[in-house]
């Protein structure tokens, strides 16, 4: 015969509680600090017109390998300089995984003599973030990055 006692309903709630807290404790949320959680968090690096005033970029730069986003520049000094941003590891063609042409890896390009200013992107690359003076004296930036 099959009675429920109240020893079997005990063994089931113990049961129920024991699987609850050990889902509870195993769980294992990602911190958050401040807005974002880690992992998600945007780097930056700056540009200056020369080495006296900071980092300055006088032909390719290689700032991040990998996959990324760009999150914006800032410019807080306009110059003479051109400025690509490049899906790339490298500004040479030949130098390419299937020779991929410029015009298609460019992600953003500033004429010369842009407005001060925050450029907000949030474009992705998948290759590497290149960052390339084509003509002219480098701007004063902040690249902000992921």
């Amino acid at each position: 015969m099959n009675t429920i006692n109240y020893k079997n309903i005990l063994a089931v709630a113990f049961l129920l509680i024991a699987v609850t807290l050990a889902m509870l404790v195993l769980q294992n949320p990602q911190s958050a600090y401040g807005s974002i959680r880690v992992g998600d968090e945007m780097f930056a690096t700056s540009t200056a017109a020369s080495a006296v005033y900071g980092a300055t970029i006088t032909g390719d730069t290689l700032i991040k390998t990998g996959v990324g986003a760009l999150g914006s520049v800032i410019i807080t000094g306009a110059n003479t300089g051109v400025i690509n941003f490049y899906n790339a590891t490298t500004s040479n063609v030949d130098s390419r995984t299937g020779n991929t042409a410029t015009s298609t890896i460019l992600l953003a390009s500033f004429p010369a003599s842009a407005a001060a200013g925050t450029y907000t992107f949030d474009v992705q690359y998948t290759t590497g973030l290149l960052v390339e003076l084509e003509s002219g004296v480098m701007a004063t930036s902040t690249i902000v990055y992921r």
